[in-house]
C-alpha cells in the first residue's frame, strides 16, 4: 500500500459555533440511543463529562474521552451528492450524525489529535465560566451500526470512515458556558502530523506500517479506544515475530474438571489447563478449541465460555461418530488428561447489523451462547430460535436463563415448528441471521434468505460435521523449499495428504468453519465447501480440510 503524506499541518482559521445539540436516551430503531439530538438555544454548561442534559449510551459513546462530538456541516453536502435518493438526502442535515457541536470550516483533514480548542466569545482567549470552555481532541469517531439505522443505508457506517467523514470527540480540559455564535479556535497544536483523516487511514486501511503503529500508540493524548488498536497491532506483530523464531507450538495438557450430562445427548466438559498462565486471555465469542483425545483423535468443539486457562465445551453424541464424540461420552472421565491445540475464532457477529437473528438446532446452541451474551452485554438486540426434539433436549438452560426473554424454543414433540420463512420475512430492517445445526437447517436458511432478498453477506452459518469425500484429484504443492506432486483419494482430505507429505498446514475446526487451513490456489478449479471463505476469497484460496480439487490443481503453502 502506498504511503501517505505525513507533513505537519498548519492551524486552520477559527470558525463559528452554529448550533449546540443534546438529547436524552430514547428508543431508536431496535436500540436505546442518544443519536437523535435536538437543537438547543441559550447558554449550556460544558462539564468534564459533556454538555448538561446530554445523555450517552456508555456502551459505545460517552465517558471522559467522548464527552463532546463535533461534525463538519460541509460533509452533509458531500453525502447528499453520493446518495441520490431524495428521502435519504433529506436526512443529511445538521445533527444527522448525532453531533453536539455544529460548525463548518474545521474538518477531519485539518483537525489533529491533541489539538486544544477554545469555545468562547470572539476577541479573547480566556476560558472557564462565562469565558467558555477548553477542549482537547481525543478520538476520531468510530461509527457503529446506529448510523446505518439513522440514514436507512446498510453498511453506511464503514463508508463514513473510508471517506474520513466521521467527526471527532473532545475531552473537556476546562469547564465553562457556551452558546451559539461563539468562536471555535484551535489555540495549540501538539501533533501536527496526525489529523483525524490520517488516523482513519492507519486504523482501517494501512495496518502494516509498524513504524507508524509504534508512533501512534505512544501519543498520550489519544483516547484508549484508538490507542488500543495500535497497541494490539504492535503486540500481534511481536507475537508473530516471536513465533517465527520458535519451534512449532506444542500441545498443552488439559485436565477434565467436570463432566455433566446436559441432556441425554449433550455432555458439558469443564476443562482446565494443567500449567496455567499467570495472565490468561479471554476467548473470543464464536471460537473453537482443537483437542486431542487419548485415543489419538483430534476434534474441534465450540467454546461455550471461559478463558485460556479454564473453559467449557459442549459435545453432542453423534449417531455417525468416527470415534470422537462417542469416546467423550463413554470413556472420558473426570481427572483424565487430554491435549489442547489452537483456540481460534470462527463465526463472528456483524458489527454493522441493527439486529441479530440466531437459529440453532440441537448442539448448534454451543456456537452461539458466548456470542449472544456479548450482544446482550453491549446493549444490542437479538432473538434466538432454538429447535429441539423435545424439552429435555434443551442444553445449557442455566446460561439461556441469563440472556433475557428474547428466546423462542420449538419442541418438536409438541408439534411446535420452526418457521424459517416467517422469521426472515418479518425480520427487523438490517438484520443479520446466524445458523448452526443440521445441514438441512442451514440449507433452508440460506435458500429462504435469498428468497426474501437478504444479501449473502447478511447470512452466516456454521456446521459441526461435513462430507469431505469426493472424486480423487491430483495436486502440485509449491512451497519456498520444494515442489511435490500428490494424489488425494476419494476418502482423503487435501489437509491430511499435505500434512502426510510434511507440509506444515494449520487447522482448528476441520469442518470448514474457521479458515485456519486456507491455502492459496495458483491454478485449477476447486469444489468449495465450508463457510469460512467469502465468494471473493474463494477466487484465490481454498479450505484444505473440506474443499476438493477438480482434476488437477496447484496450491501454495501459507507462510507461518
Amino acid at each position: 500500500m502506498p504511503s501517505i503524506d505525513l507533513s505537519p499541518l498548519d492551524i486552520p482559521p477559527p470558525t463559528i459555533l452554529k448550533q449546540i445539540r443534546t438529547s436524552k436516551l430514547r428508543t431508536f430503531g431496535t436500540v436505546l440511543s442518544g443519536i437523535d439530538k435536538q437543537h438547543r438555544t441559550g447558554k449550556l454548561f460544558v462539564s468534564f463529562t459533556g454538555l448538561s442534559d446530554d445523555e450517552h449510551d456508555l456502551t459505545f459513546h460517552g465517558g471522559i474521552d467522548k464527552a463532546i462530538h463535533q461534525y463538519c456541516t460541509d460533509n452533509y453536502s458531500f453525502w447528499g451528492d453520493v446518495f441520490s435518493d431524495p428521502e435519504i438526502c433529506a436526512r443529511f442535515v445538521p445533527g444527522g450524525f448525532g453531533e453536539n457541536l455544529v460548525a463548518d470550516g474545521l474538518n477531519e483533514k485539518n483537525v489533529c489529535i491533541g489539538d486544544l480548542v477554545r469555545i468562547g466569545p470572539p476577541g479573547s482567549l480566556l476560558t472557564g465560566g462565562e469565558n467558555g470552555c477548553l477542549l482537547e481532541v481525543s478520538l476520531p469517531r468510530q461509527p457503529c451500526f446506529k448510523l446505518n439505522q439513522r440514514f436507512g443505508i446498510k453498511n453506511f457506517a464503514p463508508r463514513t470512515h473510508q471517506e474520513a467523514k466521521t467527526g471527532w470527540y473532545y475531552r473537556v480540559k476546562e469547564e465553562g458556558w457556551i452558546e451559539e455564535t461563539m468562536e471555535i479556535r484551535i489555540v495549540q497544536r501538539k501533533h501536527p502530523r496526525w489529523p483525524i483523516s490520517r488516523l482513519h487511514h492507519y486504523v482501517h486501511r494501512d495496518k502494516t506500517d509498524i513504524d507508524v503503529t509504534q508512533e501512534l500508540m505512544r501519543i498520550d493524548v489519544m483516547g484508549d479506544e484508538c490507542k488500543d488498536v495500535f497497541k494490539e497491532r504492535w503486540q500481534k506483530f511481536q507475537e508473530k515475530e516471536a513465533a517465527a523464531k520458535r519451534p512449532p507450538e506444542v500441545w498443552k495438557d488439559l485436565k477434565v474438571k467436570r463432566k455433566i450430562l446436559e441432556t441425554p445427548r449433550i455432555v458439558q466438559l469443564d476443562l482446565e489447563v494443567v500449567r496455567k498462565s499467570a495472565q490468561p486471555s479471554g476467548i473470543l465469542p464464536g471460537s473453537h478449541a482443537l483437542i486431542k483425545l487419548p485415543n489419538g483423535l483430534k476434534r474441534a468443539y465450540s467454546v461455550v465460555g471461559g478463558d485460556t486457562n479454564s473453559f467449557v465445551l459442549g459435545v453432542a453424541r453423534d449417531d455417525n461418530s468416527r470415534g470422537g464424540s462417542s469416546y467423550i461420552h463413554d470413556d472420558l472421565n473426570i481427572g483424565d488428561i487430554i491435549s489442547l491445540g489452537a483456540i481460534s475464532q470462527g463465526m463472528t457477529t456483524d458489527k454493522m447489523a441493527s439486529h441479530h437473528i440466531f437459529i440453532a438446532g440441537g448442539i448448534g446452541i454451543t456456537a452461539f451462547l458466548a456470542m449472544m451474551k456479548r450482544i446482550k452485554d453491549t446493549n444490542q438486540t437479538s432473538h434466538f430460535h432454538y429447535a429441539v426434539r423435545e424439552s429435555e433436549d434443551v442444553a445449557f438452560k442455566h446460561l439461556l436463563s441469563q440472556l433475557g426473554p428474547n428466546i423462542t424454543i420449538y419442541d418438536k414433540s409438541k408439534g411446535q415448528r420452526l418457521d424459517i420463512a416467517d422469521i426472515l420475512k418479518h425480520r427487523v430492517w438490517n438484520s443479520h441471521v446466524y445458523v448452526c445445526g443440521p445441514q438441512r437447517m442451514i440449507d433452508a436458511v440460506v435458500e429462504t434468505a435469498s428468497a426474501v432478498d437478504m444479501a449473502p453477506s447478511e447470512v452466516h452459518y456454521e456446521v459441526f460435521t461435513t462430507d469431505t469425500s469426493g472424486d480423487p484429484f491430483t495436486v502440485e504443492v509449491i512451497s519456498e523449499e520444494r515442489k511435490e506432486d500428490l494424489q488425494v483419494g476419494a476418502e482423503e482430505t487435501l489437509l491430511d495428504v499435505m500434512r502426510g507429505a510434511g507440509f506444515d498446514i494449520g487447522s482448528s475446526c476441520e469442518v470448514g468453519n474457521c479458515g485456519s487451513c486456507r491455502v492459496p490456489v495458483r491454478c485449477g478449479k476447486v469444489q468449495h465447501r465450508g463457510s469460512a471463505l467469502t465468494e471473493v476469497e474463494q477466487g484465490d484460496d481454498m479450505l484444505a480440510c473440506v474443499s476438493r480439487g477438480i482434476g488437477h490443481i496447484t496450491v501454495g503453502v501459507p507462510k507461518s
